[in-house]
């Protein structure tokens, strides 16, 4: 059974529920207080029949027609008058037990109920004796009264219960169709299409918030697919390149003997490109946080370490060369702040991918690098001056091969950013993005553990 079925039947049984409650008190005080008036009035018939038979010789003649008058008007035929010694004196046929009647001489005045009457019962002491007068009303005159109540409670209780059931499914059908049309929307999806809910109303409310969510996953789900489908594409380029050299080289090699200093030029190409095959897996390790719990720190010189990638990349970008500017502002009892523990793996390829989009996307301007210390950290600022990034997209450049708009006409498959990112925030390093379109980009890192 459906949600929304399901919530209708509970909500109107519970609507029955609560109505068979009210109904049933609404029924018992209406029941209550007619036998409350039925006594009442039994009360005063019993009072005007004791006046009408017992206080004639007490009264003048002009009271007692008033008194005859009002006996006459009484329309309850059932009474009854016991003697001191319970004898029926005046009334119908006795049907009282003597216990009864007893009990009515000791407690003064008396209501009981028999199998077809109600029944008030009262001690009268007079000069001609003690009598015990008894009225009495039928029950099925009283419910004569009180069965209309029975059916109209009964009417109400079932032309109440369908409207709340119609109401109850029209509003959760209402209440519920968000819900159908996310479902809708999400069985039309498939992989690699544009995976987003589009919300029927913008009322905030919990649907909203989980249509939100859902829009929050299905984002994750749909980048997930998107690294999938660029993955090979990125690991196909990067292997393609030393295993081509090699391949390359290994054919030309064996087109005729070589010399020993050829095999020795030809093992360090070999092994430099075998290095370089390496640097690429250890890149996939980082991105699929295959080393996430490790703890391979070690200790290394920074600005070592800058200098170090600044030379491979002007060797992986020649043209680009002499764009890049270091400097280095330590002073010399600070020197030690250089010396810092970290995974040397990682750090490399984040400082690498760094600087090589810095010089990338400058396009021959000028890239500076500075290096300082401010209160015991080291702080290290890469500012280029090229295409820069849309504000907007800032947040988005953590994103695995996610590109900026403007980055189209530069190479790339948008992975080493992310990567970098990924590791600074994975060894505690701070870093601010500042950037303008056509002005440049400035990166900041801060190194807390130093």
């Amino acid at each position: 059974m459906k949600i929304q079925n399901r919530l209708s039947l509970i909500s109107s049984a519970l609507w029955g529920i609560v109505f068979i409650v009210v109904a049933l008190l609404i029924f018992g005080l209406y029941k209550t207080n007619i036998e409350n008036s039925v006594y009442r009035n039994l009360q005063k018939t019993s009072q005007i029949i004791g006046y009408y038979f017992f206080e004639k010789d007490e009264v003048s003649p002009k009271e007692f027609i008033k008194i005859k008058k009002q006996y006459e008007k009484i329309n309850n035929p059932y009474y009854e008058i016991y003697d001191e010694n319970n004898y029926l004196k005046y009334g119908n046929t006795p049907d009282i037990p003597i216990e009864t009647i007893e009990e009515i001489r000791t407690k003064k005045k008396l209501t009981f109920t028999t199998q077809e009457f109600l029944c008030y019962g009262v001690y009268y002491k007079d000069n001609q004796g003690n009598f015990v007068i008894i009225t009495k009303e039928k029950k099925e005159d009283i419910y004569y009264y009180i069965n209309p109540l029975i059916w109209i409670l009964l009417s109400a209780f079932i032309l109440g219960l369908l409207a709340t059931i119609f109401l109850n499914k029209w509003i959760a059908n209402m209440a519920y169709r968000p819900i159908r049309e996310a479902i809708r929307q999400v069985k039309k999806m498939s992989p690699g299409d544009s995976m987003h809910l589009n919300a029927t109303y913008t009322v905030k409310d919990e649907i909203y918030d989980l249509t939100e969510t859902f829009n929050e996953l299905l984002k994750k789900i749909s980048d997930t697919f998107k690294i999938q489908q660029n993955f090979v594409s990125y690991v196909s380029h990067e292997f393609k390149t030393p295993l081509a050299a090699i391949q390359g080289n290994l054919e030309v090699f064996s087109l005729k003997d070589r010399s020993p200093e050829e095999y020795r030029a030809l093992s360090r190409t070999l092994i430099d490109e075998i290095y370089q095959l390496q640097e690429i897996l250890n890149i996939l390790l980082v991105v699929s946080d295959l080393r996430k719990n490790t703890d391979i720190s070690e200790q290394i010189r920074i600005d070592e370490m800058i200098l170090d990638i600044i030379k491979r990349v002007s060797d992986k970008h020649f043209d680009y060369k002499e764009c890049i500017n270091f400097t280095i502002n330590i002073s010399p009892e600070n020197i030690g702040l250089l010396q810092i523990n970290i995974d040397k793996t990682q750090i490399f390829i984040a400082l690498f991918n760094l600087i090589e989009n810095a010089v990338k996307f400058s396009q021959g301007k000028t890239v500076q690098i500075h290096l300082y210390e401010i209160k015991g950290k080291i702080h290290v600022v890469i500012q280029d001056k090229g295409i820069g990034i849309p504000e907007k997209q800032i947040k988005e450049i953590s994103r695995p091969f996610y590109r900026a708009d403007n980055a189209e006409k530069v190479s790339g498959t948008g992975i080493g950013l992310s990567i970098a990112l990924r590791i600074l925030e994975k060894n505690f390093i701070k870093y601010t993005i500042e950037s303008s379109i056509n002005k440049g980009t400035v990166i900041t890192l801060i190194f807390m553990n130093s």
